[in-house]
């Protein structure tokens, strides 16, 4: 049971360097809900807020949307991004299937990961992979059947 959903506490969205900070955004983490309540399959998270020097580690984006920031949605300083564990091709697919009608613009996949992130300072629509070194933005263009 979780503290801030049903199914999702704040513990899962801890930096990973040991620092301990975990303020979430709650409107990222109420879509994980709506992803995880489509899905009936539990969200692993790998990777949720980053420390500025955490994300400085591990070689993440200058603004990261897992390092938090007030973006002006009455949330103050949150983190808007998370890593999700995808274990298998047909994982991925079913996640990819469910992001989109609950509202997910922003998403990157990886070789065992989706990042999906809320954050409105960067481009929307956009999916973009972790395969290429200088990750170039693509349309997505997606239909639900």
């Amino acid at each position: 049971m979780g503290d801030i959903t049903k199914n999702f506490s704040k513990r899962e969205f801890e930096c990973n360097c040991g620092c301990e900070n975990n303020n979430i955004s709650e409107t990222l983490v109420n879509l994980l809900q709506n992803v995880r309540d489509l899905t009936g399959r539990s969200i692993h998270i790998t990777s949720g807020i980053r420390c500025k020097d955490y994300n400085d580690k591990i070689g993440g984006v200058k603004n990261s949307a897992h390092v938090p920031a007030d973006l002006g949605t009455g949330e103050g300083e949150v983190g808007h991004a998370v890593d999700v564990f995808i274990s298998n091709s047909s994982n991925r697919f079913e996640l990819l299937e469910a992001v989109f009608p609950v509202g997910f613009k922003r998403l990157g996949i990886g070789h065992n990961f989706l990042h999906l992130d809320i954050d409105k300072r960067k481009p929307q629509n956009v999916g973009f992979d972790y395969y290429i070194k200088d990750r170039k933005h693509i349309n997505l263009v997606h239909r639900v059947i």
